[in-house]
């Protein structure tokens, strides 16, 4: 096969990757079988490294965090090696949930997005919301007609993260939108949630104790909590800016 007909058929078959390095992978290569399998590899890994890049691009992060960056010394009773191996995705594989709870400015969030990173790295469509934008688009759509039709788009993600719950109230209507959401991934898919409220406390979100119940059971269910204390980083650092503390 000569090479302008190869290079016909690597674009036929859209593969940009092996179409340019082919010719320079081939200088050396003396065993075909080998040459082969490096040029395939190239385009395996610029086909991962681009859906890793679509994937997060899709998930809608707030920022970029990984636990590379976390300070677990200020979280000592947050069970590190627990929380580090939601990095390797097996939870999301296993569509189990994952509850952050805690009060504000306390890395719940930082860990809440270093998981659904790893998640996109691993292969699994993602998606970043808090609970405010979440129910004010589920109530858009209710009101639209499109409610259905929302309700699958968030079908299509392995892992749906919820930050934020508990920290803006919502009537009736919405909150039942929510516990439909939880209900309809309950074993069929993963979520993560952030929450400054105690299970306890839920009843602050959910219309009645016997709601609040049933949504806590399916995330618990096959599920970890993850409690974090102190005070928040946000805080510490405003109150160790000399500047901050001389306009205050």
């Amino acid at each position: 096969m000569n090479a302008p007909l190869l290079e016909e058929h690597l674009r036929s078959l859209k593969l940009p990757a092996i179409l340019a390095n082919y010719r320079r992978l081939a200088e050396n290569a003396r065993d075909p079988i080998a040459y082969l399998g490096e040029v395939a590899s190239v385009e395996v890994e610029r086909r991962h490294e681009n859906g890793v890049k679509a994937r997060i691009s899709a998930a809608r992060f707030p920022t970029l965090k990984t636990f590379d960056t976390f300070d677990f010394t200020a979280q000592p009773r947050a069970p590190k090696t627990k929380i580090l191996e939601l990095a390797d995705g097996r939870f999301v594989r296993e569509r189990r949930s994952v509850i952050f709870y805690g009060p504000p400015g306390v890395g719940k969030t930082h860990c809440l997005i270093a998981i659904g990173l790893a998640a996109c790295t691993h292969g699994y469509r993602t998606l970043f919301t808090t609970a405010a934008g979440l129910l004010t688009d589920l109530l858009e759509a209710k009101r639209n007609g499109t409610l259905t039709r929302r309700l699958r788009s968030l079908d299509r993600f392995a892992l749906l993260l919820i930050d934020e719950l508990g920290y803006v109230p919502f009537e009736r209507e919405a909150t039942d939108l929510l516990y439909q959401v939880i209900s309809q991934r309950y074993e069929c898919a993963s979520v993560g949630i952030t929450t400054n409220l105690a299970f306890e406390q839920w009843i602050q979100v959910f219309p009645d104790a016997m709601t609040a119940s049933a949504v806590i059971d399916r995330l618990v269910h096959h599920g970890s909590v993850f409690e974090f204390s102190g005070t928040s980083h946000r805080l510490k650092s405003r109150d160790g800016n000399p500047q901050t503390r001389a306009k205050t």
